[in-house]
């Protein structure tokens, strides 16, 4: 985006990836899992998303999707309410399988990813996709949109699918659910990707910037 509409040369763009916040990289104790399920009244098995419920975040695609797969998945939305999605849920009597959930604590955040059994993140358009990060490093495979930027968070292990298309995101799930090798290959290779993402690893990229422009 710098280099097309800024018309920046290539040779003279550095990248540095952020990362996550720390408290994703350490296991939730399971008393406080037991407590965030009781309290936010999580089901036993869902698929999670996390972020502005918007158009542009594209989280009616994993409602969509949700129609095609067993009763007993759920999807877990951490958002703040908006019509966006709400009307495609009614009209398919999705009201038991579709939790919207809003002003989570930050705290809680990191339970919310270690319960959650996949994490999708359909987006249109991210300047990079945090949340992934976040799913990577608390241990759940992730289904994200191709088009965007999000293979360079999600890594060369996780899935992608068109943010259009629906049966092959639902493909996608159903893959994960069904294949236990490949969902463990999954997480294990997802959180060796993450450590790229640590804060000592974008102190080093970005010290070594400054004493390139020093010589």
């Amino acid at each position: 985006d710098i280099i097309e509409y800024f018309r920046i040369p290539a040779d003279k763009i550095e990248v540095v990836y952020q990362g996550c916040d720390p408290s994703f990289m350490h296991p939730v104790a399971a008393e406080k899992k037991r407590e965030i399920r009781a309290k936010y009244q999580l089901p036993d098995h869902y698929i999670l998303n996390v972020g502005s419920i918007e158009e542009r975040k594209n989280a009616l695609s994993a409602v969509q999707a949700l129609t095609m797969l067993p009763e007993q998945i759920h999807l877990v939305i951490v958002g703040r309410h908006t019509e966006y999605i709400e009307r495609f849920i009614k009209e398919n009597k999705l009201e038991e399988r579709v939790h919207i959930i809003s002003n989570v604590p930050f705290d809680d955040l990191p339970a919310f990813y270690q319960l959650a059994e996949i994490f999708v993140y359909p987006s249109r358009f991210e300047g990079f996709g945090i949340p992934i990060i976040e799913a990577l490093y608390s241990g759940i495979p992730v289904v994200a949109a191709t088009g965007s930027c999000l293979e360079e968070a999600g890594g060369p292990d996780s899935i992608y699918v068109h943010p259009d298309d629906i049966k092959g995101m639902a493909n996608a799930f159903k893959q994960i659910y069904s294949d236990t090798e490949r969902k463990k290959e999954m997480i294990e290779k997802g959180q060796k990707f993450a450590k790229r993402f640590s804060e000592e690893k974008q102190a080093e990229e970005i010290l070594n910037i400054y004493k390139k422009l020093m010589k």
